[in-house]
């Protein structure tokens, strides 16, 4: 006679309390936007994405073809998802061989979408590799996980465009970063 069920509020829960498809759909957003947030955010305070972003989306992608590749089973992924982890390698080898004076801005502009495009590709593919939950998630929020890694970038692209509003030059600078222009005046976020 002490308590009343409310039917809804607990289904799906187990018992640490989280929704196992919270869990799966939390993780693979959250893996997602921790790829794509600083790539979004460097191109807009600097209109640039750093090398060594697209160098560390080159190693989780190389990592997991060489896995594939390791279990010489070509069906171990759909044709899409090799050909997505192989982009970052085809950066590096156009790279090389594009001379620097010619076609090297439309290397920059490749690895700019690279960045953008493979950070919620390769959330999509890690998180069915890696999260044994993901595969019991409707077909929607399986696409909502990259949705909001997109989101994400979205915002982090704005946040650094106008991160003028809220960080100063010196916040750049004490953060061992190359101050942006445009940036405010002032000293450095100090805790009290």
């Amino acid at each position: 006679m002490g308590e009343h069920h409310r039917p809804g509020r607990e289904e799906g829960r187990t018992r640490s309390g989280i929704n196992p498809a919270l869990r799966a759909l939390a993780t693979a957003s959250a893996g997602g936007t921790l790829v794509i947030w600083w790539p979004a955010f460097t191109l807009g305070a600097y209109g640039a994405i750093f090398f060594d972003d697209v160098l560390a989306l080159w190693a989780v992608a190389t990592a997991v073809l060489l896995s594939g590749a390791f279990l010489r089973n070509r069906s171990a992924l759909p044709w899409g998802g090799w050909i997505a982890l192989a982009l970052p390698s085809l950066w590096i080898v156009l790279a090389i061989l594009v001379p620097r004076r010619d076609g090297w801005a439309l290397l920059h502009y490749f690895e700019m979408v690279l960045t953008l495009v493979g950070a919620p590709v390769l959330t999509w593919l890690l998180s069915k590799l890696l999260l044994t939950d993901y595969a019991k998630l409707p077909r929607l929020r399986r696409f909502t996980a990259v949705g909001v890694t997109v989101a994400v970038g979205a915002l982090a692209f704005l946040l650094g465009k106008f991160n003028h509003l809220f960080l100063t030059c010196a916040d750049f600078d004490v953060s061992g970063n190359n101050v942006p222009s445009g940036c405010a005046p002032g000293p450095p976020f100090h805790l009290p």
